[in-house]
């Protein structure tokens, strides 16, 4: 919800647990896989870090951001379906996107 970020603990517990591993994982990897540990070790790193990214994004769905639910235009396209559905002829216009983004 809106008003219930999570906690920066929880956040910062995860960034540190995150960086942690992808530093020490070079040093697991490298007597099995040998001079692929570098690639490897990017892949790896690049996954958690994306996904890590991801989830600050995807933090607060109900804000104003390009990456944010479209939470007017839903509300919207459910005020016209309901209006139509009572038979009112007086429908409002549905929201269009302003530089590719639907707020």
């Amino acid at each position: 919800m809106h008003g219930t970020p999570l906690p920066f603990s929880y956040t910062l517990l995860l960034h540190r647990t995150a960086h942690l591993y992808c530093l020490l994982l070079p040093f697991g990897l490298v007597d099995t896989i040998g001079f692929s540990t570098p690639l490897v070790v990017g892949l790896i790193s690049y996954t958690f870090f994306g996904l890590d990214t991801i989830g600050d994004e995807i933090e607060d769905p109900f804000a104003l951001l390009p990456n944010s639910l479209p939470l007017d235009a839903i509300s919207r396209r459910i005020e016209i379906d309901l209006r139509d559905a009572l038979g009112e002829t007086d429908l409002p216009e549905m929201l269009q996107p302003v530089d590719y983004c639907l707020l």
